[in-house]
């Protein structure tokens, strides 16, 4: 059985954010050699909680939790969850800060602006197509032709 659907994975929000960024939100126990380490779990807890919070906004208009995940999520659903999931790890130790706090509020702003049909999330279709680099799908006009009578 799998877990849950993240739209974002730990070493995306690694490479994202840096090692030092994350070592500050979820600084897990040193090592036997003394360096301090990830708390993982911590991480994937918050990749969860911002996956289903934007589940919760995705629903009015699309089957959740998606079917994509991590690093196939498409972008900027990937960036956002990132976001909101760099968001609920501050709290104790890691202090919110005013970009931190600008980011989730630009990210649930962005996912309510896809629940009202404003934006879309470009998602692949069925054959795993990307719907951004469909050329097919471009109107055509051809110039001097007439498909009209009057």
């Amino acid at each position: 059985m799998s877990g849950p659907t993240l739209y974002a994975s730990l070493e995306a929000m690694t490479a994202h954010f840096g090692q030092d960024e994350m070592f500050s939100l979820a600084q897990g126990p040193d090592d036997d050699e003394g360096q301090p380490t990830l708390d993982g779990q911590r991480v994937l807890d918050a990749l969860t909680r911002a996956s289903r919070e934007a589940d919760t906004y995705l629903a009015p208009r699309y089957a959740v939790p998606l079917a994509v995940s991590g690093d196939d999520t498409p972008e900027p659903l990937k960036g956002f969850v990132m976001d909101m999931a760099r968001y609920h790890l501050t709290g104790g130790d890691a202090q919110e800060s005013e970009s931190i706090i600008r980011r989730y509020e630009e990210a649930t702003a962005w996912l309510k602006s896809v629940a009202r049909g404003v934006t879309d999330l470009l998602l692949p279709d069925e054959n795993g197509s990307d719907p951004a680099e469909a050329d097919d799908a471009a109107v055509q006009f051809q110039p001097g032709q007439r498909i009209w009578r009057f």
